[in-house]
């Protein structure tokens, strides 16, 4: 097994050893911070400001406890909190591999809640989880950019895929999980390929799945966004933080120049897992460098937060309702 560390468990979470996971853990938060699938530095700095930064959530009281002033009390008792996998010195197969042991380590029916890291992250997890699920899934995005592999002419030829890069990285994933199990939402509207491939674009992405850019009307129609996606189905979630907004989210990569706010991710994360059964998620690609204090950083991290224990409600919330 992997060694992990624990510095600062997620919003006051139990921490426990990876294989000391109860059987009836609803969650387990992983850290699994590194950039080594990124042409940027920072998001292996994503664990610490999320963890840290979750603190705002516990303090004042001896014994906290989270209330979700909609549905009540949140049920993050049946949740724990693993630790941060070290990849010191680990190149990124070997770091992809050292995460992928330690999702297969949880119980069965606890779900793996990742703190990236770049987006990388997402494969090993749903490399994982797919080993040991006998039901498929559908993997459900969020995220400014496809991460598809579209260069080269990849949509009208016989492109061979290239190692795995946050850029590419949801090719990756779709051809592990196979074809039209992939739902992309909040992408940018246009993307850029070989002009002489334009015109098989609409085929390529279909093979894939479903992309709801930004523009889609289903982002405004909670019944058009569910006939889109489909119910009673289970769902990987990640979220690339660089889907909302620059004015709300700088510390990444690639801010978006138009993206979704904070509530309407919060919000269409919900039209995802209403009738929906949610297996595993991360939220990847919040950076920034170690050291950063200042005020856009430490609000940023604070949003990612907020999204994060959003879905990690969710976990809990449909544990609850299982038992």
């Amino acid at each position: 097994m992997p060694r992990l560390r624990t510095k600062t468990a997620f919003a006051g979470l139990r921490t426990v050893a990876p294989g000391a996971v109860p059987p009836d853990a609803a969650a387990a938060v992983v850290g699994s911070g590194y950039s080594l699938g990124s042409a940027h530095q920072g998001a292996e700095n994503g664990p610490f400001f999320l963890r840290t930064l979750s603190k705002a959530h516990t303090w004042g009281a001896e014994q906290p406890g989270i209330v979700q002033l909609r549905n009540g009390r949140v049920p993050l008792e049946r949740a724990v909190d693993i630790g941060d996998v070290l990849f010191d010195g680990m190149a990124l197969a070997d770091a992809q591999e050292a995460l992928a042991q330690v999702i297969a380590a949880l119980p069965a029916g606890t779900v793996p809640a990742v703190i990236g890291g770049d987006h990388t992250v997402t494969l090993p997890v749903v490399q994982a989880l797919w080993k040991r699920r006998r039901r498929p899934f559908t993997v459900v995005q969020f995220d400014h950019h496809l991460d598809l592999q579209l260069w080269d002419g990849a949509p009208t030829r016989d492109v061979p895929r290239d190692p795995i890069f946050n850029t590419n990285v949801m090719s990756h994933v779709s051809d592990l999980v196979g074809p039209e199990r992939l739902l992309q939402v909040g992408v940018a509207p246009y993307a850029t390929v070989e002009a002489d491939s334009a015109d098989g674009l609409d085929g390529f992405l279909h093979g894939v799945g479903r992309q709801l850019p930004l523009l889609a009307p289903e982002l405004d129609d909670p019944e058009a966004f569910r006939a889109a996606l489909g119910t009673g189905t289970d769902v990987y979630l990640t979220v690339d933080i660089d889907v909302l907004d620059r004015s709300v989210m700088s510390s990444t990569g690639y801010p978006a120049e138009a993206g979704l706010g904070t509530r309407d991710l919060l919000r269409l994360i919900d039209w995802v897992l209403r009738d929906n059964r949610l297996v595993g998620f991360d939220l990847v690609e919040f950076a920034a460098p170690a050291d950063a204090r200042d005020a856009t950083t430490l609000s940023d991290a604070g949003r990612a937060v907020l999204v994060f224990l959003h879905l990690l409600n969710w976990a809990c919330r449909q544990a609850a309702e299982r038992a």
